[in-house]
């Protein structure tokens, strides 16, 4: 691989475009890449520089490029900062002359990393038209409009097979105050893990998705705290005594309903793969997170403000990333993962998750927080990072900014987890799932909370993704 990259660092340009694009591919890819290649761009005060000052490309390569950085990487701040700079001097020209399409006009927008890449292949389609004067080589486009269309004509196979499943469940007449976003939620799974072959992965996302959905709303919204405690024994418990039990009808069908989907779920493990035994493990995660959605609920009944620390120890269990990527991994074959897991199990002990999973989920959590804090605070939902960070004598704006910052530096650290994962010939598949669901994060609650009130354009995207087919004929394919 890296005689490869030797001579493919040859046959490019040495320009700062070039090299800030290679830079981006190779540690996207996890191939190790070092700050150096960008160096040379620098003059002797430190600035970056580009062959010709008003090359909007050089400024868009290293802007994208600096959020591949690792953590102890100051460089490539600098050079985000310096790029900013450049293109907000060059914004009038830009706007004139590369017209509504202009990526370099949407640097309020998410960077190319932290996007997920089915949703930006849709909104490059789209865009086709703003691209003709850059001579685009349409018979590229008619092939990614091609491939479009047949997965998405997979993956709306697949949403009638889970709505069929989700139906069956009848959580939506057993639970009629919570959020029924099974759409939402398979949308979530085929960004997550759009890939054809793995179906399985995706309809079980989608599947958790959704009852964790509905279990949210039972804990933040409706059960009486004596409840949550009796449910959340019962998920411990995992057996039939607890159908007989003192719990609510509704409580009884969410239970049903977990059950029943993870058994199937790991009955599906064991007929695939022939030697894994993964329903204790889901028993375990599901048990997990009800015990910190728990101690959620016990804040807010007892009146109680964690700290920030506390908050978030607790609160990237609650994110649901480490029940959704467990599930995800024993769909994925993840092999050493899942041997792992079931080797360090004991009924005593907490489930050891790997660090992407928990920087990702921390990254769920952070997203979730500044998107939902409005909501929640009306409602009297005390504990979230914003209201924590308040707590400690911030305005609501440095804690936002905070949390902003907290986000980017964790982005670095998935960086550096991703490279170690690949320079190990470890898990790509699932660093990849890992790293496409804090993407996901991002774009369901960048612009408020996608889940619970979706904006028109959160709601256009998922009809983009899902529904609406890529009109072939633009293309000049028949």
């Amino acid at each position: 691989m890296s005689m490869h990259v030797h001579h493919a660092q040859l046959q490019l340009k040495h320009d700062l475009s070039s090299t800030a694009l290679l830079f981006r591919m190779l540690r996207g890819h996890g191939i190790s890449a070092s700050i150096d290649m960008l160096s040379a761009f620098r003059d002797e005060n430190g600035d970056f520089k580009a062959a010709n000052p008003k090359d909007i490309d050089a400024f868009v390569a290293l802007h994208e490029a600096s959020y591949l950085a690792f953590p102890g990487e100051p460089m490539l701040d600098e050079a985000r900062s310096f790029a900013i700079k450049k293109l907000e001097e060059l914004m009038p020209s830009m706007s004139i002359s590369m017209g509504p399409a202009s990526q370099t006009e949407r640097q309020g927008d998410l960077p190319l990393h932290w996007k997920v890449p089915r949703l930006q292949a849709t909104w490059s389609l789209k865009q086709h038209r703003y691209n003709d004067e850059r001579s685009i080589d349409h018979s590229i486009l008619q092939l990614a409009a091609v491939d479009f269309n047949l997965v998405q004509a997979v993956h709306g196979a697949e949403l009638v097979e889970v709505t069929k499943w989700w139906k069956e469940t009848g959580l939506g007449e057993k639970l009629p105050f919570a959020r029924d976003r099974l759409v939402e939620c398979f949308f979530c799974a085929t960004c997550i893990a759009p890939e054809p072959c793995l179906a399985g992965c995706r309809e079980l996302l989608a599947k958790v998705g959704s009852l964790i959905v509905h279990l949210d709303d039972v804990y933040d919204l409706y059960g009486t705290f004596d409840e949550l405690a009796a449910f959340t024994d019962a998920v411990g418990s995992w057996d039939d005594d607890a159908l007989s039990t003192a719990l609510p009808e509704y409580m009884k069908a969410m239970y049903s309903a977990i059950r029943s989907t993870s058994t199937e779920a790991a009955d599906r493990v064991m007929k695939e793969q022939g030697r894994y035994d993964v329903l204790r493990l889901y028993k375990k995660a599901w048990h997990e997170l009800c015990k910190a959605f728990l101690i959620e609920a016990k804040w807010q009944h007892e009146g109680q403000m964690p700290c920030l620390e506390e908050y978030l120890e607790n609160g990237w269990v609650t994110s649901t990333g480490p029940l959704l990527l467990l599930h995800a991994f024993t769909m994925l074959q993840q092999q050493e993962q899942i041997d792992s897991w079931l080797r360090n199990y004991d009924d005593g002990d907490d489930m050891v998750y790997p660090k992407l999973v928990e920087l990702c989920s921390m990254i769920f959590r952070l997203c979730n927080d500044c998107a939902t804090h409005e909501a929640e605070s009306e409602r009297g939902e005390a504990a979230s990072v914003i209201t924590c960070r308040m707590g400690g004598g911030a305005s609501k704006e440095e804690a936002r900014a905070a949390v902003a910052d907290a986000i980017a530096k964790t982005w670095k650290k998935v960086n550096r987890e991703v490279a170690l994962s690949s320079s190990t010939g470890t898990g790509s598949t699932a660093s990849l799932v890992c790293v496409n669901l804090a993407r996901t994060i991002q774009c369901i609650y960048q612009d408020g909370d996608g889940i619970t009130s979706p904006k028109d354009s959160r709601k256009q995207l998922v009809k983009d993704m899902l529904f609406t087919p890529v009109d072939l004929d633009i293309f000049g394919a028949h």
